[in-house]
């Protein structure tokens, strides 16, 4: 399975998330932020299941959190 999607967090910067599911039970997961080169991505042993955006989503809030002034 394979899904991609955009998503508004930290106010209005926007994310492209994607979640691929590998064929030895893992999963892959990217997170990137708009107008950035940066994609931060995990690697995971095994897949939830059923898979769910807002698990994708929350496995990078701490990256996507916006940066103190």
């Amino acid at each position: 399975m394979y899904d991609e999607w955009m998503r508004s967090v930290s106010g209005n910067r926007l994310v492209k998330f994607t979640y691929l599911e590998l064929s030895d039970g893992g999963a892959f997961l990217t997170a990137q932020i708009g107008g950035h080169e940066v994609v931060y991505s995990v690697i995971l042993d095994t897949a939830q299941d059923p898979f769910r955006r807002e698990d994708v989503e929350r496995h990078f809030e701490r990256e996507l959190r916006p940066l103190p002034n």
